[in-house]
């Protein structure tokens, strides 16, 4: 029971006791404005609407701002308005937002505040609660407002100039480190020159401009089709190394797509991680595809994926024929190899799949996993830090 209504109560027990019309009075004029400050703030309140205005994708580094749209859709006033919204530790410090304002009929006020975007991940935002009271201080409400936001973080990505990728298709029956097959009807930019490079590509009229040799890119004639896929199971990792390596993991997957996209490949995307928006998912695939409407599905999965606690990677290799027709490439991403995956990796490369092996936690002497994996064909590079990278600069 409120403290006012146990005082009215009071009070007409004392004026029906000693009958005094003067406590009566007070008690009609209590009783009223104890009934108006409930009518008021449910009708006040229940008028008042919170909208969040933000771009819900950003990458590591950028700061997003947030705009609280807040509308008072009822024809009272709202005396004082308190918004409070809870955020996570790792966007704002401290982890919350308050304001207090007032409103006036069908007024509508903007706040802001700003995300600070430090690391990778999928982020919600909220609960936003709200709460007011009457124009008298009689009474308080609190409600939490239904605002299921999130904000997602992308990986960092680095500009990948050339990865050595092998496949069948462009290139013929024998797999070689050359460019892909490209049409020289189909301009799409320049870039500088190299020694490899024919003179019969030089862009002269901007190589007059730059005052440097540049060369014509061509549209590839040929797509090589490519399916990344990326070992985040967190058992395989090492205990001292698990949160570094799985995020240069993510890194490297970001850029090796956004790279093969700009180079109007056809990609795809597999991965044994947890992803928070199919928690009963297990590995999670993105059909190849070109295009930057689908780099951006990839890069969304790949800034809310998180190691999965339970399951196998093997499993997700065996499926990859079922993604990638004959002569394709896989662009294995994982933090060792033991004997099992080594084996099935040879069962997949007798399926007709070129494979290109990236090790970002290599639990023993890394020259050795490479001597084994180029025995049979298979390039194989070592990541262990973001800087490693720039060797396909």
């Amino acid at each position: 029971m409120d403290g006012i209504l146990f005082f009215i109560l009071v009070l007409v027990a004392i004026a029906a006791l000693f009958r005094i019309d003067f406590v009566f009075y007070l008690v009609y004029l209590l009783f009223g404005a104890y009934l108006l400050s409930r009518w008021w703030l449910e009708r006040s309140l229940s008028g008042v609407r919170v909208q969040h205005e933000y771009e819900s994708r950003a990458f590591v580094g950028d700061h997003v701002r947030v705009c609280l749209r807040v509308c008072n859709d009822s024809w009272l006033p709202v005396p004082w308005l308190r918004i409070h919204e809870s955020l996570p530790i790792h966007l704002i410090s401290p982890n919350f937002y308050r304001a207090v304002i007032s409103l006036l009929p069908g007024q509508e006020r903007v706040l802001e505040y700003e995300l600070h975007c430090r690391h990778r991940g999928y982020y919600a935002l909220g609960p936003l609660l709200v709460s007011s009271g009457d124009p008298l201080g009689i009474r308080t409400v609190e409600r939490d407002q239904d605002c299921s936001e999130a904000l997602t973080v992308y990986p960092r990505v680095f500009g990948l100039e050339q990865l050595g990728l092998q496949a069948q298709s462009p290139f013929g029956e024998i797999a070689s480190r050359q460019r892909l097959m490209e049409d020289p009807a189909r301009i799409i930019g320049v870039r500088p020159y190299v020694e490899s490079d024919s003179l019969r590509h030089i862009h002269w009229k901007t190589t007059a401009t730059t005052g440097t040799l540049q060369v014509k890119r061509f549209e590839p004639a040929i797509s090589v089709e490519s399916m990344v896929l990326i070992n985040l199971c967190r058992a395989d990792y090492t205990v001292n190394r698990y949160v570094a390596a799985s995020e240069l993991a993510i890194e490297a997957a970001a850029s090796i797509a956004n790279h093969l996209i700009d180079r109007r490949q056809t990609v795809g995307l597999g991965t044994t991680g947890f992803d928070p928006l199919n928690p009963e998912q297990g590995a999670a695939y993105l059909p190849p595809h070109k295009g930057r409407a689908h780099l951006m599905q990839m890069l969304d999965l790949l800034g809310r994926i998180e190691l999965a606690e339970e399951g196998q990677f093997e499993p997700l290799l065996r499926q990859v024929r079922q993604h990638l027709g004959w002569g394709g490439t896989a662009i294995v991403i994982t933090p060792d190899l033991d004997p099992a995956l080594e084996a099935t990796l040879l069962l997949v490369r007798r399926q007709g799949i070129h494979l290109l092996v990236v090790l970002v936690d290599p639990h023993g002497p890394p020259r050795e996993v490479r001597a084994r994996m180029e025995q049979v064909g298979v390039p194989c590079h070592v990541l262990w830090r973001e800087e490693d990278l720039d060797v396909w600069r």
